[in-house]
């Protein structure tokens, strides 16, 4: 026990001294002994043997857990020695007489504080040889099922766990209210013997429920899952225990089984061992292996800090805990009502409302901020469209004002035109009437009288009709159309003032335009109010010099028109004012022409310009775009929207 301190000194002092030398050679004795035991007491010298491989998930948590709670209790840390046959995957009855030389070898100098065997194995191998390895040393044995308690012996402490195939069966008949068959999966160890036994007599001792059982031992994997496949999930429930090793020798951890398994089987798969959820293991009571390990530490470290006797010392067993797995009950077509409520739920489904809650609401908070504001914005967006309707319509009576005001300035000049042809129909009706007075009248002059007749009757109709389609209240429509003829019609109305203010005309309009798109009567009043304007301008122009030019040219994806003039031109001052309303240099005008032209022009996609004319006068142009640009371009049809609701 007191390995590495020496007492012969202290002995021989004790036997050869006098009595003062023999008492402070007690002394040193006691002490050296007291300080032996706070040595060997401070640091906590451990083996774990655990009956498994301990690289496999429930061995090793069990471990890690094991080893966190007595590094937590020991007062100055822990030394920890693992040693493994693995005696569910290999035989141990060759492996054991090595084994036992081996650990005999490795702790023949080693004082070990307490053993902690994992499992069957473990309680087997300490019981038989714990005497000769670690003598006097406690041993305290995990991971056992109830039913091995009692070949524990009486100086073992322990702590069993309870293997709940009640539970687990019953959690099967709440999720198929309808089978009746239930097929029990395991290897063919030892241990999967004994653990198929247990969930065997569980189902046959089933009260609330009658079993068809049928066994499957042993079977290799691509036998288990041919088998699994052809299973009714309607009436079949699976109960998988353990596997370490099939029939043909392979060996398995118990867990690598389960997703072929479930990938496999049509009926759904229990268990009572936790690593098999997240393989595909519907659910089960299934015990804890981290609450096992730190139970262990726990109680293995009360023991090494003297707080309770090893003989026998012992923990109940820990209840088991229903867990379902909600992915792969969904899977299977099990609905989540039939989960019983004390059940734990793993890999629900993701809900925004359970996860989320907090920035669920606030998300609805803004989202209904939004639809308010939304709602304010499309309400203020409707107000501006019935004030746009309402401003367009504005806007086109005021254009219809304009032309009709247009129309008053070329009065006289059109009842001019309309009063001759009326003059000449009533001379020949009098002439008519003669011929008709004598007798002897000529028909061929009567045939020319009503040629004549009809001639002007056409004209002053012509006439009319240009007047009348100025005037006329009617839609906007934009067309496809040609601007020369548009021009033509304009140049109609405008050629008797013309003569009446002794002013020429001057067309030049090109037959290479493109077509354009737009509104005749529209662009007809551009051209009337540009040229009323010039006219305007040019009446304190000399005679010779009065000269109105009007051309068209194509141009970088348009149409260009050019009024000019040779009146009194603009100046710079003015210039910035010309386009807007109600601004005019005449004393007569109402400032309205330009406004109105600009804003026609602009509905078209087009630019309307001045700039003083070299030589004196002025010089308007007037861009549009061509028929392949100006489908390109979109404000203009709100203005012909309202202007057919104005219809």
């Amino acid at each position: 026990m007191f390995e590495g301190i020496s007492l012969a000194p202290s002995l021989a002092c004790l036997r050869h001294g006098g009595p003062l030398r023999r008492r402070l050679c007690l002394f040193a004795l006691v002490l050296s002994l007291w300080s032996a035991t706070v040595d060997a007491g401070a640091r906590w010298r451990v083996v774990i043997l655990p009956g498994a491989d301990p690289t496999q998930p429930a061995v090793a948590i069990q471990i890690r857990a094991l080893r966190s709670a007595l590094t937590a209790a020991a007062p100055d840390g822990v030394e920890f020695y693992t040693d493994s046959l693995d005696e569910l995957r290999f035989d141990t009855n060759d492996l054991t007489p090595q084994f036992l030389a081996l650990l005999k070898k490795k702790y023949e100098d080693k004082h070990i504080d307490i053993v902690i065997g994992i499992a069957d194995f473990a309680l087997d191998f300490t019981r038989r040889y714990h005497n000769d390895i670690w003598p006097n040393t406690p041993v305290l044995i995990t991971s056992i099922d109830e039913s091995r308690i009692a070949r524990m012996p009486p100086e073992f402490a322990y702590i069993a766990w309870h293997f709940d195939a009640h539970s687990t069966l019953a959690l099967a008949e709440a999720l198929q209210p309808h089978a009746s068959k239930l097929v029990i999966v395991s290897g063919n160890t030892a241990f999967d013997e004994f653990t198929a036994r247990v969930a065997e007599q569980a189902a046959r001792s089933r009260q609330s429920r009658e079993w068809t059982v049928s066994l499957w031992s042993g079977l290799t994997l691509d036998e288990l899952k041919t088998r699994l496949g052809s299973l009714d999930p309607a009436d079949t429930a699976v109960l998988y225990t353990t596997m370490y090793r099939d029939r043909e020798g392979r060996t398995f951890f118990p867990f690598e089984v389960v997703a072929p398994m479930a990938r496999a089987s049509r009926a759904p798969i229990y268990g009572w061992f936790p690593t098999y959820l997240d393989q595909g293991l519907l659910g089960g009571a299934v015990i804890s292996y981290e609450r096992n390990g730190r139970r262990a530490g726990e109680l293995a470290a009360s023991i090494l800090l003297r707080k309770v006797s090893s003989n026998g010392a012992t923990l109940p067993a820990e209840p088991s805990r229903c867990i379902v797995d909600r992915a792969q009950a969904d899977r299977l077509g099990i609905r989540s009502a039939l989960i019983p409520d004390e059940c734990e739920q793993i890999n629900v489904p993701a809900s925004l409302w359970n996860q989320y809650r907090g920035t669920v609401l606030f998300a609805l908070a803004v989202v209904a901020l939004q639809a308010v504001t939304i709602t304010g914005l499309l309400w203020q967006r409707r107000k501006r469209r019935l004030a746009e309707e309402s401003a367009t319509l504005r806007a086109n009576e005021l254009a219809r004002a304009a032309r009709i005001s247009s129309a008053g300035e070329l009065s006289a000049s059109i009842a001019h035109e309309v009063g001759q042809p009326l003059g000449a129909i009533l001379s020949n009706a009098d002439a008519a009437g003669l011929i008709l007075e004598n007798p002897e009248h000529e028909v061929s002059e009567l045939h020319q009288i009503l040629a004549d007749v009809r001639r002007d009757a056409v004209r002053a109709n012509q006439v009319v009709q240009r007047l009348r389609a100025l005037l006329k209240k009617q839609p906007v429509e934009f067309v496809s159309l040609d601007l020369n003829a548009t021009v033509d019609d304009a140049l109609a109305l405008l050629a008797p003032e013309a003569r009446r203010r002794r002013i020429a005309i001057e067309s030049t309009l090109s037959a290479a335009c493109p077509l354009i798109i737009g509104d005749r009567v529209q662009l007809q009043q551009v051209i009337l109010n540009l040229s009323v304007n010039a006219m305007d301008a040019m009446q304190e122009t000399e005679a010779a010099k009065r000269v109105l030019t009007i051309s068209t040219r194509p141009s970088e994806h348009g149409v260009e028109l050019m009024v000019l003039d040779r009146g009194h031109g603009i100046s710079d001052a003015i210039r910035s004012k010309l386009f807007d309303s109600f601004f005019t240099t005449k004393t007569h005008g109402m400032g309205l022409g330009l406004s109105i032209a600009r804003t026609i022009v602009e509905s078209h996609g087009g630019r309307i310009g001045a700039e003083p004319r070299e030589g004196g006068g002025c010089a308007f142009t007037v861009w549009l775009p061509c028929e392949e640009k100006s489908r390109l371009f979109a404000p203009h049809q709100h203005v012909s929207d309202a202007a057919r609701d104005q219809a």
